[in-house]
């Protein structure tokens, strides 16, 4: 374990230094780095104990692992960008640590002053209250991961109905890794019971040292994707140069004062929805707005004369999409459009993909096979097949 240990100080401290040679850091960044600072402590917490249990290394055991649960929800938090004034109630996040280390340190340097073998009883058979710190803080963390799992979904929906590409901003990276932290929490509750009460032929070391194991492996994963990370005003926002359009996006004509106004509040009426949904289709076709790879629904919603959010229910009861799909459709079918023509042949696929409004390969490959059933290549190939057989 010591080698392990050693080896895990390593990877975390160059995660660390990978975070702090970035010349524009961010908030998350900020917490990452507290989150490998603190995994390194834990390891170092962990090679100490393989040479000797004292109540310092005891607390830092069992203290040190509260502390990774708030930072991760913080993290999460951050690159979900919540607004700022949610951000002083994140110390109460802490609170189950804070509470945990003032019981433990006036338990063990205060009150009961442990010597070495009456220590090492007590890691293997905890007292109640240490049971209830151990049993009961992981029911706390379990319940905010299920809340941070319905933020995802719902960052997951809200991104779909407002951008064409959400390859850089989808965290789909963030949702794995609470699955895998809301496991570790299961399995360490389970773990410790199990061997408390000897459900299972194991022992309370046995479970620290492969919680730790999961903790670290899930910290890698969680830091190797974070420092790549983008958050939607660092893709799409103001402060950004935007990307050259292909296609201006021309205004259109502006509505009556009988059509739908862009403040209205009230629920659009099936005319209304038809009148809008014409007039983006017209826009489409005759502007190919489809192939500008960053078009937002704002953009085409100014374009249209009409409020976001009038356009986002149009698209998704007209044609039953969010706006991504609505927009990618039309590049497949661009796309389509493309291979099948004999004068585009000498380009490569990715080249029509970007011609056509697609921002990576790995996107170009997997909505097209969402839309066709077919990889472009295979529906370039079975285009020529049936060229030859007429």
């Amino acid at each position: 374990m010591f080698s392990l240990d050693m080896a895990g100080i390593a990877i975390s401290a160059f995660f660390i230094f990978s975070i702090l040679s970035k010349k524009h850091r961010k908030g998350p960044d900020t917490i990452l780095v507290l989150i490998n600072v603190t995994i390194i402590g834990l390891l170092v917490a962990d090679a100490l104990f393989q040479q000797q249990l004292t109540a310092v290394v005891f607390l830092l055991l069992n203290v040190l692992p509260l502390l990774l649960f708030p930072l991760f929800l913080i993290f999460a938090l951050e690159v979900l960008q919540e607004k700022i004034h949610h951000r002083g109630r994140w110390v109460l996040l802490f609170a189950p640590a804070l509470f945990a280390a003032f019981y433990m340190s006036a338990d063990l340097f205060v009150i009961s002053r442990y010597s070495l073998p009456q220590l090492r009883r007590l890691y293997d058979a905890p007292t109640l209250g240490y049971h209830l710190l151990s049993k009961g803080l992981p029911l706390l963390f379990i319940g905010a991961f299920v809340w941070l799992l319905g933020k995802l979904r719902i960052y997951s929906v809200h991104i779909r109905e407002r951008y064409s590409f959400i390859d850089p901003i989808e965290l789909r990276w963030l949702t794995q890794s609470t699955w895998i932290y809301l496991i570790i929490t299961i399995l360490s509750l389970v773990g410790f019971i199990s061997s408390q009460f000897s459900f299972l032929p194991i022992t309370s070391h046995f479970v620290c040292n492969a919680i730790g194991i999961l903790l670290f492996l899930a910290i890698f994963y969680l830091s190797f994707h974070g420092i790549r990370a983008y958050t939607i005003a660092e893709y799409y926002g103001t402060g950004q140069q935007p990307a050259p359009e292909r296609n201006p996006i021309p205004p259109a004509a502006k509505p009556d004062e009988a059509e739908v106004g862009k403040y209205k509040t009230s629920s659009l009426t099936e005319a209304e929805q038809q009148t809008i949904f014409q007039k983006l289709v017209t826009l489409f076709e005759e502007q190919t707005l489809y192939r500008e790879p960053k078009l937002q629904l704002s953009d085409v919603a100014d374009a249209l004369h009409v409020s976001p959010h009038f356009l986002s229910q149009t698209i998704n009861a007209t044609t039953g999409k969010p706006f991504y799909d609505f927009v990618n459709s039309y590049r497949v079918r661009h796309l389509q459009g493309l291979l099948k023509d004999p004068t585009q042949q000498k380009f490569t696929i990715l080249a029509l993909g970007m011609e056509s409004g697609f921002n990576s390969k790995a996107s170009l490959n997997r909505v097209f096979r969402q839309e066709t059933g077919l990889s472009p290549s295979e529906f370039a190939q079975r285009h020529q097949a049936q060229l030859v057989l007429q």
